[in-house]
């Protein structure tokens, strides 16, 4: 999985597939370790990049207010 670090970080260097377990913001990991790759997901320390090289990030959905039914 290709991830993007928001927050610098100390990770597992052999699940990351990097030299050190030190991890930079903004640093990019293409071959990161599924498993590990979606608990820094949920923790937000990273976010996942897609193929055409930008984030995948869901925003939340727009909804309109509940209107009040009545006035008081």
């Amino acid at each position: 999985m290709k991830i993007k670090a928001l927050w610098g970080f100390t990770g597992s260097a052999d699940l990351l597939k990097a030299e050190s377990s030190r991890v930079k913001r903004g640093q990019v990991f293409d071959e990161a370790d599924d498993e590990y790759a979606y608990t820094l997901l949920g923790k937000g320390l990273v976010e996942e990049i897609g193929a055409d090289g930008k984030s995948k990030a869901t925003k939340p959905k727009d909804s309109k207010p509940a209107a009040p039914k009545e006035n008081k």
